[in-house]
């Protein structure tokens, strides 16, 4: 666990930060594989966590959030459009994904154990630690990310991946395409995160950016089309 701005932890939960989650305040966002949840549950012990925030409904987000649910009694609140996904266990596929076949290959890895949501999340709502909420649709529907504009600190989820998944080189990436439902959208979710010019970014996936991290992302989107 690594403090990267006041109340604020990164938590890789697996080698070379291939899965992240993240302590703000008392708020665990986002809970892994189903295999990070022994090391979540020393952390919502240590830390007092009270509350579970999901930046978006996929395996490697929610994958720990029934059994830290179930045994610490905590609340899960995810953004709005997620919330069915949450609730039925199955993360949202795009075509051809969503299709026979390819949709029992996709939910092996994207769907989890369905969770009970308290609260949906939506654009302003306040999370903690001074941090609110960013709606930032595209990789899944209810996709959102987390912004603290005082000191300029983002935690975005999957919008981007900061590594590359095969060689685990790190490096600013799209999301993989068989998982993000609308590419167009989610390429619109990191103009409007990138025009923050956040100073610190901490992705699902990948390491955290703590230099240069404006510019890097304002390069990214530079590039991007339409």
């Amino acid at each position: 666990m690594h403090q990267i701005a006041p109340d604020v932890f990164h938590l890789p939960l697996t080698p070379r930060n291939g899965v992240n989650a993240y302590l703000i305040g008392d708020v665990l966002v986002d809970t892994g594989l189903p295999t990070s949840a022994g090391k979540l549950k020393n952390i919502v012990r240590e830390r007092g966590v009270k509350t579970i925030a999901l930046t978006h409904a996929h395996g490697d987000h929610v994958g720990s959030a029934r059994k830290l649910k179930d045994e610490f009694d905590l609340p899960v609140w995810v953004g709005t459009k997620d919330r069915d996904a949450a609730e039925a266990g199955k993360a949202v596929k795009k075509d051809p994904f969503n299709a026979p076949g390819l949709s029992l290959i996709a939910g092996a890895l994207g769907d989890f154990k369905a969770v009970p949501v308290s609260r949906v999340l939506n654009e302003g709502d306040e999370l903690a630690a001074g941090f609110t909420v960013l709606d930032t649709p595209g990789h899944s529907p209810g996709h959102v990310s987390f912004w603290r504009a005082e000191d300029k600190v983002l935690i975005c989820g999957d919008v981007w991946f900061n590594m590359h998944l095969l060689t685990t080189i790190p490096g600013l990436r799209q999301p993989p395409g068989p998982f993000t439902v609308n590419p167009k959208q989610n390429r619109d979710s990191e103009r409007k995160l990138a025009d923050l010019r956040p100073s610190i970014v901490g992705f699902g996936h990948g390491p955290v950016i703590t230099d240069g991290a404006a510019a890097k992302l304002s390069d990214f989107v530079a590039d991007l089309p339409g």
